[in-house]
Order: structure tokens, then C-alpha cells, then sequence
């Protein structure tokens, strides 16, 4: 018996295993990556950023962007922040004020603004926001959004 043709099935054989034993660990991270796409997908609906309660009282959507300007003023007249303009654009989200804000203060104090927005009743979360350096400090140009009742 010639062991020849024996070495070269066993050469081969190995050869071969190597890219099967990859195509197989691919095989087993995708179906990984599809079982936790079904999970995510069947995932009960994640809870609402703002209960109706933590909502600014106000009588129509105008109501309520004053409100928040006001709110957003008072908050930078306290921290030493800027607000070099505040207003509205664009068309507004059912149930919630939004308003475009330009301040400019340290970076300190910039930061304890949004601090003192982010954290206090009701909630206001900054939707699109950018930082640029100034002279003396930072610039915050943004959009942000709180949720108001009528």
C-alpha cells in the first residue's frame, strides 16, 4: 500500500478545516446577532421620558415657550451665563416647547447651566447642541425642548 495518496487526504483535509471552522464561528455570531435582534424586537416599549406630571402648566404652545424662556433666563442670570439669544424656529413637537438658545459664559458656569436645566422640574433636554471656544469661556448654540400641559 502506498501511503502517498493517504498524506495528501490528510494535507488536504487539514487544510480545508481551517476555513470551515471559520465559517462556522461566523455562522454561530450571526445567528448570536440575530437572536438579539428578536429580543429587542419583542422588548417591551421603553418608558416615557416625562410623566404628564413633570410638564410645565401652560395654556397653548406660545404659553409654554415663554414660559420656558423664562425658566432658561432665570437660570442664567443666576449662574453668571449670557444668553445672547433665545427664541423659537421651525415647526414645534405636539406637547412639547422648543426653543433655539445662543449663551456664552466660562465653562464652569456653562456647565452648571445645563446642569440646573437638565435636572430641574420639568425636565429640559438640550435636543442639538454645539460648543465652540470664545474668548473668556465657551458658546452653547442649541435646541432644546421641554414637555408642557395644558
Amino acid at each position: 500500500m502506498n501511503p502517498r495518496p493517504i498524506l495528501a487526504a490528510v494535507a488536504l483535509a487539514a487544510v480545508l478545516a481551517l476555513p470551515a471552522v471559520r465559517a462556522l464561528a461566523d455562522l454561530d455570531r450571526a445567528r448570536g446577532w440575530r437572536d438579539t435582534m428578536r429580543a429587542a424586537a419583542t422588548a417591551p416599549p421603553p418608558p416615557p421620558v416625562a410623566v404628564p406630571a413633570a410638564a410645565f402648566p401652560a395654556n397653548d404652545a406660545a404659553d409654554a415657550r415663554r414660559r420656558l424662556a423664562a425658566r432658561v433666563q432665570a437660570a442664567a442670570r443666576s449662574g453668571g451665563v449670557l444668553i445672547e439669544a433665545i427664541g423659537s424656529d421651525g415647526p414645534q413637537p405636539p406637547a412639547l416647547a422648543a426653543l433655539t438658545l445662543r449663551a456664552s459664559g466660562p465653562e464652569k458656569a456653562m456647565l452648571a447651566f445645563v446642569d440646573t436645566l437638565e435636572r430641574g422640574e420639568p425636565p429640559v433636554r438640550l435636543h442639538r447642541w454645539q460648543l465652540t471656544p470664545v474668548p473668556g469661556g465657551i458658546r452653547l448654540v442649541g435646541r432644546m425642548v421641554a414637555p408642557w400641559r395644558g
